[in-house]
Formats: structure tokens, C-alpha cells, sequence
């Protein structure tokens, strides 16, 4: 019979075991012997082989001291079914641990052989990685309020719904959180032992909520390491290795960087199949360049002009404490190896403050990536950036969860921020938007980071349906720019015209949000406000914009606004974001969707929708839609609607008052007279209707126009002509302003029900045709004449018409 120590050797190293399935009893002088797993034992340590009384392998004991068993050899158990990934002698085995409501935290290494079946053929699936570093409190404790960011961050990472978490700097407190939180016990897999030395020497840590087939670690240097596990997805095993590697806070810190990466390098060079290494790089620079084969997947899918950081001093205070050089930079990294992986979406989290007071989570903001893993997804194309504008964290959390079954999910999947509802965008069958608005999204980016360029010192911010993801097909490119001191909009608009050359139609507007640009790219419309931000940092513009003024503080809060509504939806952003595409498109369809002709701005729908969302809990994502349209048909619109139940009650005594999702707090909804209030409740009623007859599986016509000649007995024609040599889209920008008041106008004349259609019918030749319908009692042209002739003054060139009911030309709309 073999001894104890003799036989822990043979494990450690023979290749046909898997030391991560192994156990040793230990003699700890009490009732009963301790079970430590392998590759937590050190040999030579405290304990003394003879304390060694028993080990055992998948629950068979194969030696036992008093009992003289010796079977390593002729059992079965503990052996490698497949080979390790994370090999000898570069790793040292480690145990997963996995929460038992009976034992505790316990060992827990899937096998091989996982229940998760392997799919075959050309299907793939993702993977939702996340790195960051959490910003331990080991410098500057007194300084970075680690008590109240903590519980900031466990909200966080639950929200992200990541697959994979990889943090750095974890320390005692924050790990014990993290045992403790129910979301990580009830799905996540550590990769060690939570009561040995390895997290809190290295402050590395991984969490999966995939089956965890093996665990590595391999020490770079003094609390410097990479921390490794082979995770079993449906497409395959992949290796996901998490890292920190020196800062310049160290003496010879780059020199420190360059080995620590050849060590990896040779590391990860002995490691077969898919590898994805995510992590702390701390080097500041174009990012890891001797790590062959690796791609880094922020530039993959935002392509290589994107240097959008993950520290960022200028606007955190918590990296203002700790920076040396005072730059922003893209520290926090996550590289991809193998043909069978390809990044397909990526954003960063934490890039605002998480709590009053200007509080952020860390001095790093987290990255997030989702990796499909097998064949290239249907319906994707990976030549197109998923979206023009990375977007904002959405304060801790703003990072869309796409309430995907477990452990992942096939793709094709509704994608990431800038990702696509196909019915909406595509024509049937087609999994991916059509060729003019992919050319549109890839246009989009293209302006924001021409102007990114050309303006330096401004903060350039895409805002709207782009910025949450949910734009439908044509959406304009809605920017605000924080310029530093006063604006002058001359000098903008010059720089404007010189970064973008090809774009036409410029021309200076005054909006309710301050003074701004319109213009035109390709078929790409772009609308900029432009706030100045006096002695305010352009890049803080937004988290200080009160102290800018109403004006400039309402423009900036469309940022914020987005914001806000991705954090409040959190977890199922991403039925979120279908159902607010399918409420857009519902909407655009029964021309209820523009704000300067009576109807909904895009914020209030989007409102309305992360509330549905959110009040409807785990309702499955096929059932919100009726949800939405039950909500909002029975809704008491004598009350406000906010993002939060319950909002303060307001002063107001609009028809329809929707909140905006942050503050300054206003109704969006002033324009919706009561006859609109009455239209759209109406419409709710219609399409619930709509969608209760189609029953489960089916798909209700949503998108018909409305029958708007049995609506309407007559009807007002608005034409609109250029004249004086102003251009037409000068010419119907003050005529759209002042379509409200012409409704207000023919409500105190008895038309509560007129509707002013969104879209012209007619245009061209100079003249752009609009239809109002008049309601079921409409006025005579008489009565009409006198409510419009006021109205008309100072608008030359525009003329109000009485046309009966079916004396419209013959539309897809009108019909």
C-alpha cells in the first residue's frame, strides 16, 4: 500500500486524473475528519501526511489508511473523461465551488461529460462575459466610500445577467457579500475555495453560472495572477481565464506588464480550443500586443476608432483619486482566441453615478461583451457595429439582461444596444435589418465620431431611440454637444460643415432645448443641440447640469433620461427593448407618435414601456404587449405616469401627464390636448382588442393604418411652400412648431377630436401637403377659414383648405 503522499503526487501530475474531482480526509482532532479538496492541500503545509486518513474521487473512496485500500489505480473514478484544458505545469488544479442550501459552499466540478448538450449543425449560442475591477479599499480607504459602493456593485453584477464575472481587487468583505447574496447562490459557480487564501492574495475571482468543467490559477507574480476555468456551453467547452496585471503605481510597472504578458502568452499557447481572456491590463496604451492570436472584442465590434475608456479621471472622482498621468484610458480589456468565437455586442457599465452625491461604483467602469461561441449566428452580420454610440452604463447597471434561459441560449436572439427586431426593420423571413438601414447605423457612427474629432473639447452625446437601442428604421441621429463656456453656434456650425462635407440641409434651429444644428448625411437626418457648460468640464456636463441653467439642464437630461430608464429595467432590458420597438412601430402606424402634431414624443413611449416592463415582473416576454395595452387603455390618466410607481403629485392639469425619467422632472405630454388623450385611449382599447383575438403564437395586425375617412366627415389640408428664397425644410420646421396651436385653436372652436397626421401626403415640387382630419361634427369652411386665418399669420406661403371627407387623394395612409 502506497502512502498518502505518494498518491497525492500521482494525482497531482499524471495526466489521466483530474485533480479538481479529488478529496482528502484530514484528522482534525475532532468528531469527525475534514475533507479538503486536492489542489487546496499544500504539501510540506501545516498538516502532516499521516493526518491524511482517506481520498476520495467522485464519492469513491480509492485509498483509505485504516482500511489498507489502495484503487487509484483500478477504479474509474477521478479520471480525466476528457482532456484538461488548463494543463500542468502552467496551472495549478483548483476546485469550483458551488452554494448547497444543506452543506454550504462545497466542491462542485461539472465533469466532463456536462448535462448541457452539445448542438450540432450551424447552431451557436452566447456567451455574456463581464471583467471589472471593484476597487478594493487597500489605498485611500477613507477616500472611496467602500461601505456604500459595495452593495451599489452586487446590484450591479446581478442586473448584468452575465454568464461569466470577472473581478479584480475582491477583498474579505466584499467576497463575503457576494456568498451571501441569493442571486450567487442560487446560479454561480466560484472558481475556489471561498474560505481558502486565493481571492483575497490575488483579488481575482470568477463566478459562472455555466457547468464549470475544470478551474486552474497560475501566480504572474506577488498578488499578481491569471485565474482560469473551462466552462461546458451547448456549442462546447471554452477556457475563460481572468487577470490583473501590474500598474504603473509599481516601480518598473510597463517592464512588469511586458513579462507578466510573455508568461501569459506562454500560458494561454499550451491551452487547446476557444479562449477568451478578460481583465484589468493596466496598460493605458492600444492595449496587449504580444499575446498572439487574441482579438481584442471592443474593437471588433466597435471597430477601431473607438477608444471609449474604462478609467476615466475626468468625470470619476473615485479615478481621480488613485490616477498619476490625470487621462482617460481603456485599461479593462477582453481579448477572444479561436475561429469559432466572434464578439458580437459590447458596452461598458458604471459609467455614471450610482448614488447621490455623485457616488460611482468604482474607479474603473466594468465591461461587458457577449461572445457567440459554434458557427456564425443567423441573421448577424459582424461587419456592422451593433450600435453608433456605446451606451451609457445606464448608472450601476445599465446593461441589457435578455432573460435568456440557462446556461445560454441559441442564437439568432434579439442583440444587444443598436440590435434589431426583424419584423420591424426587415422584410419577412429576414433575420437582420434591411441594407438601408444597416447603411444608416454604420452612417450614424461615422457622423459621431467625425464630430468626436473635430470637436475635442466637447462632450458628444447620442441621444433618443439610438442611445437606448430601440430606433426603428429611418430613426433620426438625435446629439447634444457640451461645449466648454459660451456657445458661439457660428463657430460650431463651422466646424461641423468641416467634418462633415458631404452633409446638406445645415442650417441653425432655437428649440425648446436650446440653440442647435439640422442637417442631413446621405439618407441619414441629424438633429444637434448644442449647451454650453460655462466654468462646468464638458465631460461632467451632464451629472452637474444642474447647476447650468433650465435650458441647459433639460437638454442634457435626454442623456440622463436613457439612462435612468436602462437602469430602472435592468435585468429584462432586453424585453425592454422589443417591446419598445413594437410600441414605436404600433404607434408610427396609427400616427400618434410625433409630439409638435399632438401626439407622443419617443420618451414618453419609452416610459410607458420599461413601466409595463417593470410592473409586469416574470411575465413571459411573448405576453408584454398585451400587457402594455391592457395597462395603458385602463389607466386613470387623471394621474401622472413616471418611471417609478407613485411619483409626487404635480400641479398640472395636462390631459396626459408623462414624467421624464430624471431630473430637471416635467411632463413630456404638455402638446396632447384632451381630444388626444381621448385617441389614444381609444387606440390602447383597439389594440388590445387586437392582440387578445389574435390568441397565443399568433401575430396581430398591429401595423395597419387607421381608418381614418370613417373617422373623419372632412378635413384640413395644410400646405406648406417655400418662399423668400428660404429653403423648404426651413419653411416647415416653423410650420410643424405651430401645428399644436393650430389643434389647440380647433378644440376652443368645437374639434376635439381633430387629428393632425404625422406624415405629409404630398410632397414635392416645392409643396409639402399634410392632412388634418376634422372629427365626426367637423365646421363648416366658414368656421374653419376664421380658427385658421389667425393661426396663419407669419407663416407666408401656407395655406389651411376645407376638403370633405373623401376628397383626399386615395393613400395607404388614409384609406
Amino acid at each position: 500500500m502506497r502512502t498518502s503522499e505518494e498518491i497525492y503526487h500521482r494525482i497531482r501530475w499524471d495526466p489521466r486524473f483530474d485533480p479538481a474531482r479529488f478529496v482528502l480526509g484530514v484528522n482534525v482532532r475532532g468528531p469527525r475528519p475534514a475533507r479538503v479538496p486536492l489542489p487546496a492541500f499544500v504539501p510540506g503545509g501545516d498538516v502532516p501526511w499521516h493526518r491524511v486518513l482517506f481520498i476520495e474521487a467522485d464519492g469513491e473512496v480509492v485509498w483509505d489508511r485504516s482500511a489498507g485500500v489502495d484503487r487509484i489505480d483500478s477504479s474509474s473514478a477521478g479520471r480525466v473523461r476528457d482532456p484538461r484544458r488548463l494543463r500542468a505545469p502552467f496551472f495549478t488544479a483548483g476546485t469550483p465551488f458551488r452554494w448547497d442550501p444543506l452543506v454550504g459552499w462545497h466542491d462542485a466540478a461539472a465533469p466532463a461529460t456536462s448535462a448541457v448538450p452539445a448542438t450540432t449543425g450551424s447552431a451557436a449560442v452566447r456567451l455574456r462575459v463581464l471583467t471589472w475591477n471593484v476597487l478594493w479599499d487597500r489605498y485611500d480607504g477613507d477616500r472611496i466610500d467602500t461601505a456604500r459602493r459595495r452593495p451599489l456593485l452586487l446590484r450591479a453584477l446581478e442586473r448584468a445577467d452575465a454568464d461569466v464575472i470577472a473581478l479584480q481587487e475582491v477583498e474579505t468583505g466584499l467576497l463575503d457579500l457576494l456568498l451571501r447574496a441569493p442571486w450567487v447562490r442560487a446560479t454561480y459557480t466560484l472558481d475556489a475555495d471561498p474560505s481558502g487564501r486565493d481571492v483575497d492574495d490575488t483579488g481575482l475571482l470568477l463566478l459562472s453560472r455555466l457547468p464549470v468543467r475544470e478551474a486552474g490559477r497560475y501566480a504572474l507574480g506577488r498578488h499578481k495572477a491569471v485565474a482560469a476555468i473551462t466552462v461546458q456551453t451547448a456549442a462546447g467547452p471554452v477556457v475563460l481565464a481572468g487577470t490583473h496585471l501590474t500598474s504603473d503605481h509599481a516601480e518598473h510597472g510597463a517592464a512588469r506588464r511586458d513579462t507578466e504578458l510573455a508568461r501569459l502568452a506562454e500560458g494561454l499557447a499550451g491551452v487547446d480550443g476557444a479562449v477568451i481572456l478578460l481583465g484589468d491590463f493596466n496598460d493605458g496604451g492600444t492595449g496587449p500586443g504580444v499575446l498572439p492570436g487574441l482579438r481584442d472584442a471592443w474593437t471588433e465590434v466597435r471597430g477601431p476608432d473607438d477608444g471609449t475608456p474604462t478609467f476615466d479621471p475626468r468625470v470619476n472622482p473615485l479615478a481621480a483619486v488613485s490616477t498619476l498621468s490625470g487621462r482617460p484610458a481603456r485599461l479593462d480589456r477582453v481579448l477572444v482566441r479561436g475561429a469559432g468565437l466572434r464578439a458580437v455586442a459590447a458596452a461598458i457599465l458604471g459609467d455614471a453615478p450610482a448614488a447621490p452625491g455623485g457616488l460611482f461604483i468604482s474607479d474603473h467602469y466594468g465591461v461587458v461583451v457577449d461572445v457567440t461561441v459554434g458557427a456564425d449566428p443567423a441573421g448577424v452580420d459582424p461587419s456592422v457595429p451593433r450600435h453608433p454610440d456605446p451606451p451609457s452604463g445606464g448608472g450601476p447597471d445599465g446593461w441589457p439582461r435578455p432573460d435568456h434561459p440557462l446556461p445560454s441560449r441559441p442564437v439568432p436572439d434579439h442583440p444587444l444596444p443598436g440590435g434589431f427586431l426583424p419584423e420591424l426593420l426587415a422584410g419577412p423571413g429576414d433575420g437582420r435589418p434591411a441594407a438601408g438601414e444597416r447603411h444608416r447605423i454604420v452612417l450614424a457612427g461615422r457622423v459621431t465620431r467625425r464630430l468626436r474629432a473635430a470637436l475635442p473639447e466637447a462632450a458628444v452625446h447620442v441621444v433618443g431611440s439610438r442611445r437606448l437601442g430601440c430606433a426603428l428604421a429611418g430613426a433620426d441621429l438625435d446629439l447634444v454637444l457640451a461645449v466648454p463656456g459660451p456657445v458661439d453656434l457660428a463657430a460650431v456650425e463651422a466646424r461641423v460643415r468641416g467634418a462633415l462635407p458631404a452633409a446638406t440641409g445645415i442650417r441653425p434651429v432655437a428649440g425648446t432645448r436650446g440653440p442647435g444644428l439640422r442637417l442631413r448625411v446621405e439618407d441619414l437626418d441629424v438633429d444637434l443641440v448644442v449647451v454650453p457648460t460655462v466654468d462646468v468640464p464638458a465631460a461632467a456636463a451632464v451629472i452637474r447640469r444642474a447647476e447650468l441653467g433650465e435650458v441647459a439642464a433639460t437638454a442634457l437630461s435626454a442623456v440622463s433620461d436613457a439612462d435612468a430608464v436602462l437602469a430602472e429595467v435592468g435585468a429584462r432590458r432586453s424585453a425592454f427593448l422589443g417591446l419598445a420597438r413594437q410600441v414605436k412601430a404600433w404607434a408610427r402606424a396609427r400616427g400618434l407618435d410625433s409630439a409638435p402634431f399632438g401626439g407622443l414624443p419617443g420618451l414618453a413611449w419609452t416610459v410607458l414601456a420599461a413601466r409595463t416592463v417593470c410592473d409586469a415582473g416574470d411575465l413571459p416576454r411573448a405576453d408584454l404587449l398585451r400587457h402594455f395595452f391592457a395597462e395603458w387603455a385602463t389607466w386613470d390618466w387623471r394621474r401622472p405616469v413616471a418611471l417609478r410607481p407613485n411619483p409626487p403629485e404635480t400641479e398640472l392639469a395636462e390631459p396626459v401627464r408623462i414624467l421624464t425619467p430624471s431630473a430637471p422632472v416635467r411632463s413630456c405630454t404638455g402638446q396632447v390636448g384632451a381630444g388626444g388623450r381621448d385617441l389614444l385611449v381609444r387606440e390602447f382599447h383597439h389594440g388590445w382588442e387586437l392582440v387578445e383575438a389574435a390568441g397565443p403564437g399568433s401575430r396581430p395586425d398591429l401595423l395597419s393604418p387607421p381608418p381614418l375617412r370613417q373617422r373623419h366627415a372632412a378635413w384640413a389640408v395644410l400646405t406648406v411652400r417655400a418662399v423668400g428664397g428660404e429653403s423648404s425644410q426651413v419653411t416647415l420646421g416653423r410650420v410643424r412648431g405651430r401645428i399644436r396651436a393650430l389643434l389647440t385653436a380647433l378644440e376652443r372652436a368645437g374639434v376635439p377630436d381633430a387629428h393632425a397626421w404625422p406624415r405629409p401626403y404630398e410632397s414635392g415640387s416645392g409643396v409639402t401637403r399634410y392632412a388634418i382630419g376634422l372629427g365626426q361634427a367637423p365646421p363648416d369652411p366658414y368656421r374653419l377659414g376664421t380658427v385658421a386665418d389667425a393661426w396663419l399669420a407669419g407663416l407666408p406661403g401656407t395655406s389651411v383648405d376645407w376638403v370633405p371627407g373623401d376628397g383626399l387623394p386615395a393613400t395607404g395612409t388614409h384609406d
